[in-house]
């Protein structure tokens, strides 16, 4: 049995782990098997296979990615958690061009047989310009 400090390091990790991938095993590797996935591109998948296939088709353009996590927030409660980030990332592609993406994730996880597996991923940019990545709390 673990506690729930465990359970959020676990998740959390998790998240990191994807945050660093570069290909779509990894950046898959914790999910169910019958996941819900909306994209930050016009794209939403049921299951892994198409997930997969659009992170390999984008990471085939890149040369680097650099996912920074400015914000996270994380919950647990018994077999469910979530964990919300900010994140800046820093993409430099094959042909030498770059892109700055500022992004909202938040990812959805159950704890089931084999573990925490991710069950749903929203990942958004702001609309309407640009944003500094902070977080009203007043």
């Amino acid at each position: 049995m673990t506690t729930t400090e465990q359970d959020k390091e676990a998740i959390i990790a998790i998240v990191r782990e994807m945050a660093d991938s570069m290909t779509g095993a990894q950046s898959t590797r914790h999910w169910a098997s019958d996941v819900l996935w909306f994209d930050i591109p016009p794209f939403a998948s049921r299951g892994v296979a198409p997930a997969r296939k659009l992170f390999d088709d984008t990471f085939a353009n890149f040369e680097s990615c650099n996912v920074e996590i400015l914000e996270l927030d994380a919950k647990v409660n018994a077999d469910m958690g979530i964990v919300c980030t900010v994140q800046s990332t820093n993409i430099v592609l094959k042909n030498g061009s770059t892109k700055h993406v500022m992004a909202r994730q938040t990812d959805c996880f159950q704890r089931r047989e084999n573990g925490w597996e991710l069950i749903h991923q929203h990942a958004s940019v702001p609309a309407g310009g640009e944003w500094d990545g902070k977080i009203t709390t007043a």
